[in-house]
């Protein structure tokens, strides 16, 4: 009998776990979801802004990673400054879109793109892979959407990103002539 009840608190505890698990998960994701509209007040995105510039520190050791991919498929975009010269890691979002990567344009004023711009290149380190990029064109939102998965869509229209960074792989003819 004591033998029984043990076996019985043991799958008790088992199957409590997924189930603790997924609801953890599901809160995170509309707690998420229903953050991301506010980012359209300027006072509260502004302030956001400032403090995904502190938070950039640790997230750029996942970023690139296959760890970083399980976060909105984090990236490590590594860019060089337009007015310094200076070399930048952002970690950024990044999906697939045809050849090259989709990059959402989170604010309207955002260094990172400005300085890919400018220079029209930059290197993705995505899934643990190094990608040449260049090319870089500002696509609508509508264009874009083709990139995102149907879950992490809310995401990206609930903060009203209406800009998004379209990169094209490097030309590797091009590439190899530089080495």
């Amino acid at each position: 009998m004591e033998r029984r009840k043990r076996v019985v608190c043991l799958l008790r505890v088992m199957l409590a776990v997924p189930i603790v698990v997924a609801a953890t998960v599901v809160g995170w994701y509309l707690l998420l979801l229903a953050y991301s509209p506010l980012l359209r007040v300027k006072w509260f995105s502004d302030r956001t802004r400032r403090f995904t510039k502190t938070a950039n520190r640790p997230m750029r050791r996942i970023a690139g990673t296959r760890l970083g991919m399980l976060y909105f498929n984090l990236g490590a975009l590594h860019h060089i400054g337009r007015r310094s010269g200076r070399t930048y890691v952002t970690p950024l979002s990044a999906y697939r879109l045809g050849e090259g990567f989709v990059l959402g344009v989170a604010y309207p004023e955002v260094d990172w793109c400005r300085n890919v711009l400018a220079a029209g290149k930059c290197t993705l380190t995505w899934n643990g892979k190094e990608y040449a990029l260049e090319r870089p064109e500002l696509i609508p939102a509508a264009q874009a959407m083709k990139a995102y998965p149907l879950l992490v869509k809310p995401f990206v229209v609930g903060p009203g990103t209406k800009t998004f960074l379209w990169l094209h792989p490097a030309d590797r003819t091009q590439s190899e002539e530089e080495k």
